[in-house]
């Protein structure tokens, strides 16, 4: 074997063993050092959505606790009593008229079971109500305002509305459902649960509202037949104004806290002078002087 030889196979010896050396370091080094990287990017996504997953655990819970004090009570028999009279109470205290409140029997509530793979799970009862009844809209706008405010788990699933003889008022059909859960905090009475009131819309919104009084649309021009004519006092020692109604000139006696009779409107009067009254027009107040329509002095001036 001569000299050349035996560097070829020097140099080839030394490649293999360079490779040999490499192979190794890689299976017993990289590779290992790779794995463990990836093992701890791993265990680090897992402790993410495990932190992500406490999280969210933690504000379903504080927001099952939210509606379990805002629930109506468990007994779905209870739930249905204690929101009726609750609406009954809002029914007289917004004035409707001519009001009926009907409620349908309990509907069980369920969802999938967590526990029991293929079954449902009962966590309370849906109770529908229907009112029907009559409301200016002024108070029906207050009404809604209350019902939004409140922190009773119920909603309004439908709403229909016709305008109706004359003083302004509205024919109104409410559609409401409402929720009763198992384990809920009250047991004889409605959540005293209200909504913050940073959240709560502006009350000029609905007053607003009430003010362009789309129901009326097209009747504006009737106000200004609504005229104070006169200013009396009957025998009875009671200050009347004297307001004609419509274009015929119909006289309507009209005394303090009194409604005057104009289709959909609600014009009611507040207190009368010598010679003005005021006057509360779709909850926005005027003061009107005899010869005056109610149309003049609720329109926009010039320079508003």
């Amino acid at each position: 074997m001569n000299t050349r030889t035996k560097w070829l196979i020097a140099g080839g010896v030394s490649v293999f063993g360079l490779y040999g050396a490499d192979s190794t370091y890689r299976s017993w080094v990289e590779q290992p050092k790779q794995q463990l990287t990836q093992q701890l990017d791993d265990l680090d996504s897992d402790l993410q959505k495990s932190k992500q997953q406490q999280l969210l655990a933690q504000k379903i819970g504080k927001r099952n606790d939210d509606y379990l004090a805002r629930a109506l009570p468990s007994d779905p028999q209870a739930a249905r009593s204690v929101y009726q009279k609750w609406l009954l109470g809002q029914i007289e205290q917004f004035e409707f008229t001519s009001s009926t409140v009907d409620a349908s029997q309990p509907a069980p509530l369920e969802i999938r079971s967590r526990a029991k793979k293929g079954k449902r799970e009962k966590i309370g009862s849906r109770i529908d109500f229907t009112l029907r009844g009559q409301a200016s809209l002024s108070k029906l706008a207050a009404f809604l305002d209350e019902f939004r405010n409140s922190g009773i788990l119920h909603k309004v699933t439908s709403l229909t509305l016709n305008p109706i003889g004359n003083e302004g008022r509205l024919d109104v059909s409410l559609s409401i459902q409402v929720l009763s859960l198992e384990g809920a905090l009250n047991d004889t009475e409605v959540t005293e649960w209200r909504v913050l009131p940073e959240i709560i819309a502006e009350r000029e919104s609905v007053n607003a509202f009430v003010k362009r009084n789309l129901f009326a649309r097209g009747f504006a021009k009737a106000l200004y037949d609504v005229t104070l004519k006169a200013i009396t006092v009957n025998r009875g020692g009671q200050t009347e104004a004297w307001f004609s109604v419509d274009s015929k000139g119909t006289i309507a006696k009209i005394q303090s806290g009194e409604r005057v009779p104009v289709a959909l409107h609600e014009i009611q009067v507040m207190s009368l002078e010598s010679d003005r009254v005021q006057v509360n027009v779709n909850q926005d107040v005027h003061w009107i002087k005899l010869g005056e329509s109610i149309g003049s002095v609720t329109a926009p001036k010039e320079n508003e």
